[in-house]
């Protein structure tokens, strides 16, 4: 009858004390990789922008001197030779300007690079360049033909020209070497993603296993508290809050399940309590019919007749209640063996023939296979309480229909009856225990509210399926039982 609660715990989880800490311990490290992941990027921009804004500098200022000291060898050549041609003390002024900016610019050439190579042919070009200003200060020829040093300029400017290609080369290489850095931290940026993602969905994936499994454990004890299934203590694994609140079920659980024993002692004893008037009643009730307190007259007979079948009512109703405290109280062993359908349908039709000819009910019975493998008691039970109801409901010359077929792997009993039907509030309660429909039938005294979860108990117990069939009106059941080894 109870469905066993599994509560072992085979690998133990130490949780914090409280749930809220459990939560922020889960946030922090759910965001650690990402705060890992930033301050990683971070760190890597800033430097990628240094060295962009380095190398931007550089380039410029390179660029900026190659221009400057192409440019002013060109002026300090053509100012030099006009000086010597016309004589103009002018014309050496602007040489000499022109030779301050060269000379500044060659300068700033040597502080740019830091290639040993390259300084030495900067110091290289500053060399030749002294040697040949040395000449043009220190001469009087005005024959161009006579001064063959000015020859120099031709080499200065071949030598420019190499420093730079030189450094427009160096520039070049500074451009790739930032743009494979970038390169270079992309890929880090998307290796550590492919390790940080994972691993951030894994922090994910155990921080809801440790939030969802006390939570599943503990929706699973309130679902079979809801049940009526008190037999297991209830353990919670989980933060301390969490396990104080697994302790409250479990002290819910002894309450409820202290109910409900007190409920079955005391259905079990006031159901033998009233099992005693009752028989004296119907005893009496017999006597009376039998004519042995004399003759009756038909008004009497009638009244007997009233007492007699609500007593039989009545004496169904207290077996139903004592069934249900059993089955509560028991598990339902079965004792399968071979039934003959007809006959069995039949003693459970005699059982109510009284109210079947008081209400000129016809009740017809189709049998398609002769014999069936169930447990009698379990079978008589099942037929006595539908074959009740469906009496209880069928109106005056009404019709109650019966059937047995095959229909592999089910033995199968359908009863129809042609009364008010169930309503769809009905269909979905309709196994509760002590509920009464909304459909009213005519009768003295009202049912128990037992007969349909003691048949689907018993439908269950015999790992069988009992179906009600929708239709407009009557209601339908159908049974189905297994073939169990007897």
């Amino acid at each position: 009858m109870f469905r066993e609660i599994h509560l072992s715990y085979p690998m133990r989880i130490q949780y914090p004390n409280s749930f809220l800490k459990l939560l922020l311990i889960g946030f922090a490290f759910a965001i650690l990789p990402l705060i890992f992941a930033f301050i990683q990027a971070n760190i890597a921009f800033s430097q990628l922008s240094e060295n962009s804004q380095n190398t931007i500098t550089m380039a410029v200022k390179t660029t900026r001197a190659n221009q400057v000291l192409q440019e002013q060898l060109h002026l300090m050549e053509r100012s030099a030779r006009q000086y010597f041609v016309l004589s103009d003390f002018e014309l050496l002024g602007n040489y000499q300007n022109s030779r301050e900016a060269f000379i500044g610019a060659l300068h700033d050439l040597i502080k740019l690079n830091a290639d040993p190579a390259q300084v030495a042919k900067l110091q290289n070009v500053e060399e030749i360049e002294f040697n040949l200003h040395v000449y043009i200060m220190h001469t009087n020829i005005s024959n161009l033909e006579d001064m063959p040093f000015l020859s120099d300029f031709q080499l200065l400017a071949e030598k420019v020209d190499e420093i730079i290609g030189l450094n427009n080369q160096r520039i070049d290489n500074a451009s790739l070497q930032l743009a494979n850095n970038a390169s270079k931290a992309q890929q880090r940026f998307f290796l550590q993603s492919l390790i940080l993602i994972p691993f951030a969905l894994l922090v994910a994936g155990i921080l809801a296993f440790m939030f969802g499994r006390p939570i599943q454990r503990m929706d699973r004890v309130i679902e079979d508290l809801g049940k009526g299934e008190y037999q297991h203590e209830i353990k919670i694994d989980g933060p301390g809050n969490l396990r104080l609140l697994g302790k409250r079920l479990n002290w819910l659980r002894e309450e409820l399940l202290n109910l409900k024993e007190q409920k079955q002692r005391f259905l079990q004893h006031i159901s033998h309590e009233l099992k005693t008037p009752l028989t004296a009643i119907r005893e009496a009730t017999e006597l009376l019919t039998d004519g042995v307190g004399g003759a009756l007259t038909p008004q009497q007979s009638e009244i007997t007749q009233i007492l007699k079948h609500n007593s039989v009512r009545l004496q169904k109703m207290i077996e139903n209640l004592l069934t249900f405290t059993k089955m509560e109280s028991d598990r339902h062993v079965l004792n399968i063996e071979v039934l003959h359908v007809e006959k069995f349908v039949n003693a459970a039709l005699d059982a109510h023939a009284l109210s079947i000819r008081a209400k000129h009910i016809d009740v017809e019975t189709f049998f398609f296979i002769d014999t069936m493998l169930a447990d009698a008691e379990t079978l008589r039970v099942i037929l006595d309480n539908l074959i009740s109801n469906a009496v209880k409901f069928t109106p005056e010359h009404g019709q109650i229909i019966i059937s047995s077929r095959n229909e592999k792997p089910w033995q199968v009993i359908e009863i129809q009856d042609n009364g008010p039907g169930l309503s769809k509030d009905d269909m979905a309660r309709i196994f509760d225990p002590f509920y009464h429909g909304k459909t009213l039938h005519q009768g003295l005294v009202s049912s128990s509210g037992l007969g349909l979860t003691i048949v689907n108990n018993l439908v269950e117990a015999h790992q069988g399926i009992i179906e009600f069939v929708p239709k407009t009106r009557g209601a339908h059941v159908i049974i189905k039982l297994p073939k169990l080894e007897s």
